[in-house]
């Protein structure tokens, strides 16, 4: 297995290597090694159906269920891309449309969940002839250059997340009352710690309305910036993709973010496995009320 900085503080190119659900035990083993220490792993040439995709990412751990109110729901793959499960292309105004256009804005997946995912799997299928790039940041850098007192200070603080909150920046017709029901905002720290080596990152992101107990105004501030220390130059890496490319991130230490392409006249499909986190980021037992904006 051969292993090319894809940047100096985080990402790798892993050569050398065929994912298959029964890739041996060593090489699994170092592609975790690999995962923990570096946040984003990137395999060219890769070949592998949905079933095939869900049995390998499951060796890595438990994966979510996809959200309600989206194609597929209820299943272990979440389809990012502009076609309907007929092939036909989604209506650019529809729900649908609106929904994943919110993955425009710097994310985490799943940070709007009780528990939050550990990490994302996503294998290009079908790819435009221009456009829908994806783009990571690394959090982990971005806490790493702090002074030490300032995250101390970061390191007690919780924020509220919610999928409605993101989705809202598009169109409020983006989240259906269904998912607002069934997904309401939940705590999480700001900071969270890779349990295996120990190093920290920042949980921010789209999905992040406010922190808990500062006025609004100065919870604004502060979220945009330590989202522009996470997205300066040095700390990002942006992707073209080619057909059979899978990348595999840690989504407790790296932001992402697509790019447009045309939704009308291209057709694309990306599928994502998301393995499921372990556990809360916040104390059980925290009572926070979430708070409205208005």
């Amino acid at each position: 297995m051969k292993l090319t900085p894809l940047t100096d503080v985080f990402g790798m190119e892993v050569g050398d290597v065929h994912l298959t659900p029964d890739l041996d035990d060593e090489t699994f083993a170092g592609i975790e090694r690999a995962f923990e220490e570096h946040s984003l792993l990137l395999f060219r040439n890769q070949e592998m159906d949905e079933a095939a995709q869900v049995a390998f990412s499951r060796r890595f751990g438990p994966l979510e269920s996809t959200l309600a109110g989206v194609a597929g729901a209820g299943g272990e793959i979440v389809r990012v891309s502009n076609l309907m499960p007929d092939g036909s292309l989604k209506a650019p105004t529809s729900h649908l449309a609106l929904f994943v256009r919110a993955n425009l804005f710097w994310h985490t997946d799943s940070s709007f969940k009780a528990t939050p995912a550990k990490a994302s799997l996503l294998f290009a299928r079908i790819i435009p002839e221009a456009g829908g790039d994806t783009e990571f940041a690394s959090t982990r850098a971005a806490y790493e250059t702090l002074p030490a007192a300032r995250r101390a200070r970061l390191d007690r603080m919780i924020a509220m997340h919610s999928i409605a909150h993101s989705r809202d920046k598009i169109d409020p017709t983006a989240t259906t009352a269904e998912q607002r029901a069934a997904l309401p905002p939940v705590p999480q720290a700001l900071v969270r710690e890779n349990p295996v080596t120990g190093r920290r990152s920042l949980l921010i992101g789209a999905h992040v309305t406010d922190v808990v107990g500062l006025e609004i105004s100065m919870s604004d501030a502060l979220l945009a910036e330590l989202e522009a220390l996470a997205t300066r130059p040095g700390h990002t890496w942006r992707h073209s993709w080619r057909a059979g490319d899978m990348i595999m991130w840690d989504n407790r230490a790296v932001l992402h973010r697509g790019h447009p392409y045309d939704e009308v006249a291209s057709r694309r499909l990306l599928t994502r496995t998301t393995l499921a986190g372990a556990g809360p980021t916040v104390e059980a037992g925290t009572i926070i009320e979430a708070r409205s904006r208005t």
